[in-house]
This record gives C-alpha cells, structure tokens and sequence, in this order.
C-alpha cells in the first residue's frame, strides 16, 4: 500500500489538514501526520534544533486524527516535523509528503521562500521524498468544500508524482476558490512591495490586499494562473544543479582558474 506523510503550518487542529488526510486517504494511500503543534506561517524552512530553549530535543506527543494511521504533534517547525519524522518516528518510508492545505496563498518566488507550508515539502525533496505543497489561495475562506477541491487536487497529483520523478520532486500548488480549471505554471518573481510607518520607536507593517502584494503578473507564472481564476500546479526540481547557473558556473572556473 501506498505511504504518504502528511503535515502543514497552520497547527494539528487546523481544517485544511484533517481534509487532506482524508482525501489522500480516499486516494489510496497509508496516511501518517506530522504537524507542528501551534501555528507556524512564514517560518519558511527552518531547522533549528537548539532554538527557543529546546537544547536539542523536540516534545511531542502521539495524537488522534481521522483517516490517519498514526499522528504526531511537535513543538518544531513544519521542515523539522518532516525531518523527525523521516529521521525518527515513521514505521515505513513514505513516498510523498504533502503539506497543507495552508489558509492563504503561496504565490511567486518570495512566498515560496517565506513559507512554512512549501519549507516542509522543500525538506521532504531534500531528503529524497517527492514534496507537494498545497495552499488554498484565499483568506477568510471558512467552507470546508473550497479546501476538499485543493486536496483532492494535491492528492491527485500525489498519485501522479511517481511518473514526473527524477524530473520533478517538488510541486507547489495554489488553488483559488471555486477554480475554473487546472493549469501548469512556473513561478512568479513577485518581490514584496511592503510599506512602513515609523511611529514611537515602532515599525509598523501596513497590510496590503491580495490584489496589491501579487503585482507580478507575468502570463505562465502561479500568480497570473490564480489571478484570472485556475488552480496553479507549479513543478520544480531541487537538487544541487538547480543553484548552479549553466554557463555562469564555466565562465567562472574560467576566471578563477
């Protein structure tokens, strides 16, 4: 049988997880948890292990979970419940980690390398399991039937993944409500544009609409597929040429030789 881990930033209790479980459940798939036991969002990849006092050990505590054959809560971010349960706790080997569904879009390169949901798939692809993120790109979205579509998508894929490996071993997906369709995108660059007001010793943050931080709307790209109403399935490929730039990489050797 098919073994799949499932985990999210958003916390243990959060919706968007216990309906992903039960549609990689319903997928066929042996279905572990690993979840961060508060909310984690925009803590990206982090591995920390001596942080917050913790002095090298994790606290957690076995949970129950509908669908899922045995759950985990962690006092660790999403990519150290990924790498504890790979590394530690798991009977069997997955073959697929999912992560989300996340509240909230993950959108363009700076959301990709903020987020916590996308950090636990980057972690799982790391350490040679296929990762897929999967994110309602919405806020305020309370019907469990918006997170149900974005899971049975992710849960879909999952079955596909197999077929896109070596090729692809991470998959960001981002689903708006009531999608009119499915689409294939890469990412957007879409660098925040935040704005600041200095006041009494304080930075404050001003928020922005969804409208004003996804800007970047190149056509092909996550933003632009969400923006104009389609679920966005964006394939990547990490391993270690991926941050060697082609012929930069032979113009430098030239240079320092």
């Amino acid at each position: 049988m098919k073994v799949a881990l499932a985990v999210n930033d958003d916390g243990f209790e959060s919706v968007g997880l216990r309906i992903l479980v039960e549609e990689l459940s319903l997928a066929g798939y042996r279905v572990y948890v690993c979840a961060p036991s508060t909310q984690m969002s925009g803590i990206s990849k982090t591995v920390s292990f001596k942080r917050l006092g913790r002095d090298g050990r994790v606290a957690y505590r076995e949970a129950v979970l509908r669908d899922a054959v045995k759950s985990w809560v962690l006092n660790a971010t999403p990519a150290e419940s990924v790498l504890v349960c790979l590394k530690a706790l798991l009977p069997e080997p997955p073959s697929v980690v999912v992560s989300g569904v996340n509240i909230g879009p993950n959108l363009g390169l700076e959301d990709f390398l903020t987020s916590g949901t996308v950090g636990a798939a980057l972690e799982a692809a790391l350490h040679g399991v296929p990762g897929i993120a999967v994110s309602l790109a919405a806020h305020n979205v309370s019907e469990e039937l918006h997170y149900r579509v974005a899971a049975r998508i992710a849960s879909t894929l999952a079955v596909e993944m197999p077929k896109l490996v070596p090729d692809v071993n991470l998959v960001n997906i981002n689903v708006p409500p009531n999608p009119k369709g499915v689409m294939v995108t890469k990412l957007a660059l879409n660098p925040y544009k935040p704005r600041f007001k200095i006041t009494g010793g304080f930075i404050e943050v001003i928020d922005d609409d969804l409208e004003e931080r996804y800007w970047d709307r190149e056509p092909g790209t996550d933003v632009w597929a969400v923006m104009r109403g389609y679920a966005s399935i964006t394939p990547l490929n990490l391993n270690a040429s991926t941050f060697v730039a082609g012929e930069a990489f032979i113009k430098l050797s030239e240079i320092i030789s």
